[in-house]
């Protein structure tokens, strides 16, 4: 059995067995076994509002003890708790699968929480660039055809006073 502690410092058993597929299908319309052969553990890493409902409906037993509503219960899901009821529940679903799936789910499993690192990597790094700021103010001030600052006088419309013809002809 799987477990994390919310912010309330509550702590959640995530316990998977048939009883609970079905609960969370009645409850959230979400079948836990697309986990296998789809991107489930994809969107329950990177959506907190549908891996607090696939929570609560697993941890409803123990929420229905507790009197905790989801309301109150989704409350309690913030900050690092989110990443640590992910991973229970990713957890929990690869120990209810026989062998055979548990390998392969756990597979997939560890390349996504890769992909995710190697990715918040990848934009820490983007952040962490110094020419960052100026970069996107040029491709802005380009895309809307704004004069750079260190654009050159030449570029500029010539005055009307400076293109009059002051020879003694003229008058």
């Amino acid at each position: 059995m799987q477990k994390f502690i919310d912010r309330r410092g509550r702590v959640w058993i995530v316990d998977i067995d048939n009883t609970t597929l079905r609960r969370v299908k009645t409850l959230t319309d979400v079948r836990l076994l697309d986990a296998i052969d789809g991107d489930l553990i994809n969107r329950l890493a990177t959506d907190p509002l549908l891996l607090g409902d696939v929570l609560f409906a697993i941890c409803k037993p123990q929420a229905d003890q507790q009197d905790v509503d989801d309301e109150a219960f989704a409350e309690g899901l913030a900050g690092d708790a989110i990443d640590e009821a992910c991973k229970a529940v990713v957890d929990a679903l690869v120990a209810y699968f026989p062998e055979s799936r548990r390998r392969l789910l756990r597979k997939a499993a560890d390349k996504q929480r890769m992909i995710e690192t190697r990715g918040l990597e990848a934009i820490e790094r983007r952040l962490d660039d110094p020419n960052l700021v100026d970069s996107i103010v040029s491709d802005l001030e380009q895309k809307l055809g704004v004069p750079m600052s260190n654009a050159s006088s030449s570029n500029s419309p010539v005055s009307s006073e400076s293109t009059q013809d002051h020879s003694p002809s003229a008058n």
